[in-house]
């Protein structure tokens, strides 16, 4: 294996960590659930954005953003949630690890809302007609359904996004890391790869890319 710079630090276990942190107080772990109650309900029917943390048979683990209207994610039932896949990349990393390991971790954010809702449990992958249909969005049926059986329900608090300035955020970010350019031009060197793979030049890559977004978000 090559070395890294991260070769150049040692891992410490659990006491050291616990030494250094210390233990959270008794009502943090008491406000964990196994359902969902009225509020997380409400949470996740207003939620536009969540992230799907997955892991595959080798340990190595998978986070994938996604993002619908309010009220995508359907709630079957206190214990049971419904996940609509849409058009991607179609690279299935999520789906992959589900098949080899069926943990699942999801983290809900609500637009201008601190604090975040995460659901941990175990999930499958379902493609079953009626839920695809009743998942649809802008009149197409998901691709495919993520079935969530909840075993843990909490909430975080909102320091994470109060430091990170989430939802009133530095507008000069996005051009400090762009430069005033297009995501892919920004990119250019993976982009003049992926173009000559394609047989195309850069500029006809980004006029894909634009066209997809414009016409198969669903």
């Amino acid at each position: 294996m090559d070395h890294t710079a991260a070769d150049g630090y040692q891992p410490i276990d659990l006491s050291r960590i616990r030494e250094i942190i210390g233990y959270p107080p008794k009502f943090i772990e008491e406000k964990k659930t196994s359902s969902l109650g009225e509020f997380a309900r409400r949470f996740i029917a207003h939620s536009t954005f969540y992230v799907v943390a997955t892991v595959n048979d080798a340990g190595q683990v998978d986070a994938s953003p996604k993002g619908d209207p309010p009220g995508s994610v359907k709630i079957l039932d206190s214990r049971t949630l419904a996940i609509p896949d849409r058009p991607g990349n179609k690279a299935i990393d999520t789906f992959r690890n589900l098949v080899e390991r069926p943990g699942i971790g999801v983290l809900f954010l609500v637009p201008g809302v601190r604090e975040v809702l995460r659901v941990n449990g175990d999930a499958f992958v379902t493609d079953d007609p009626d839920l695809l249909d009743m998942l649809a969005a802008d009149g197409k049926p998901a691709v495919l359904a993520t079935i969530v059986r909840i075993q843990e329900v909490f909430y975080q608090c909102g320091k994470a996004l109060i430091r990170s300035r989430m939802w009133n955020p530095d507008p000069g970010l996005a051009d400090a890391l762009l430069g005033g350019a297009n995501f892919y031009c920004a990119i250019g060197a993976e982009m003049g790869e992926m173009a000559t793979a394609m047989g195309i030049d850069v500029s006809g890559l980004i006029d894909i890319t634009n066209e997809h977004y414009e016409t198969t978000l669903y």
